[in-house]
């Protein structure tokens, strides 16, 4: 156990998160992003970043588990089976929305996508979130269809505050009017 704390907290690991919270900016920015430009983010030199991933896809790949933490962590934060549903996904849609555009990479990745192992631990740490969905569904679906929506919408709403500038408030309404009444109101037009 002490070891574990000892790796989790040493310069080692520092320098570790930096290179990988670097990488999250310059990569959800520039997907093509030469590991030069993700070293000088880090404040590290090239050499460095390369001790710690020999190759571009070993730090995608830790890229994304880093990204899965964050989100799994934020979801427990939100306590998503707490109070209300509706208030509880709000938490959720606002707290996953805060991670961004690096959902837009990790989750399009073609390096992350052809791991069938990554791509398992990748599927897991939002069960609450289904749990709150299925709650609240008044309707037959698919299995895990709530789910798969809940997080299309997530990357809709990443894309468009990125796109189009859209404010944060304004995508999290929709999520959650997307999710609790649907996209399309048929009464008009």
């Amino acid at each position: 156990m002490t070891a574990q704390l000892g790796e989790d907290s040493g310069p080692r690991a520092r320098t570790r998160k930096a290179i990988l919270e670097a990488a999250m900016t310059v990569l959800a920015e520039s997907p093509a992003a030469p590991l030069n430009e993700i070293a000088t983010a880090a404040g590290v030199g090239r050499s460095t970043l390369h001790r710690h991933f020999p190759e571009r896809t070993d730090l995608i790949h830790a890229l994304a588990r880093h990204v899965h933490a964050l989100s799994t962590t934020a979801i427990e934060e939100a306590e998503p089976l707490s109070g209300p549903p509706i208030a509880a996904l709000r938490r959720v849609v606002e707290c996953q929305l805060d991670l961004g555009p690096i959902f837009l990479y990790v989750y399009n990745e073609p390096t992350v996508m052809a791991d069938p192992e990554l791509r398992a631990h990748l599927d897991t740490g939002d069960e609450a979130i289904g749990e709150v969905l299925t709650r609240m569904s008044c309707t037959a679906t698919p299995p895990g269809w709530a789910r798969r929506v809940f997080w299309a919408l997530i990357q809709a709403g990443a894309e468009a505050a990125r796109a189009d500038g859209t404010p944060k408030h304004q995508i999290v309404d929709a999520i959650i009017d997307s999710l609790t009444e649907g996209a399309i109101n048929p009464n008009q037009g």
